[in-house]
């Protein structure tokens, strides 16, 4: 396979897998806006539960597209990559929540969060994108971790 095609498919697979997160992550947001939980804070750490989980699934169907060898720094880039993806999506989505289609609910996080007063869209959709961003390479390096390649069995493959 050349290294155009091993490229376009990171590429394929962080924009289906980041769409896909951040469609995931709009359904847990509107769910917890309809079920009057979206104030609380501590809800929001299913949200690294879903964005470990699309992560995993593109490394995984990666792997399997590499008929089962995975190159340690392309799985680490494919993570970062679908995290990157589906982190802006979903900021953008909260951006234009909070602008267009509810603006008392900006008005509600400025009431409720302790810099409220400093708050505005912009800054709200920064702080997704920031702590999006970080979550997602910690969360693709412990990934990484599982289907990295024991050094034992490197050294094996390298005697026979």
């Amino acid at each position: 396979m050349s290294g155009e095609t091993i490229n376009n498919t990171i590429e394929k697979l962080s924009v289906r897998y980041g769409i896909l997160m951040a469609c995931a992550l709009g359904g847990y947001f509107f769910l917890m806006k309809v079920s009057g939980l979206e104030h609380n804070l501590e809800l929001r750490a299913l949200n690294l539960v879903i964005l470990v989980s699309f992560v995993l699934m593109a490394i995984k169907e990666y792997k399997k597209i590499k008929g089962g060898s995975l190159a340690y720094l392309k799985g680490l880039g494919l993570g970062i990559l679908t995290t990157m993806v589906g982190t802006l999506s979903f900021a953008i989505m909260v951006v234009f929540y909070v602008t267009v289609v509810s603006p008392e609910f900006m008005s509600l996080i400025q009431n409720q969060e302790p810099f409220g007063n400093f708050l505005n869209p912009f800054l709200v959709g920064c702080t997704i994108i920031i702590e999006g961003i970080a979550s997602g390479f910690l969360a693709t390096y412990g990934i990484m971790q599982f289907f990295k390649p024991s050094r034992v069995n490197a050294v094996a493959e390298v005697h026979d």
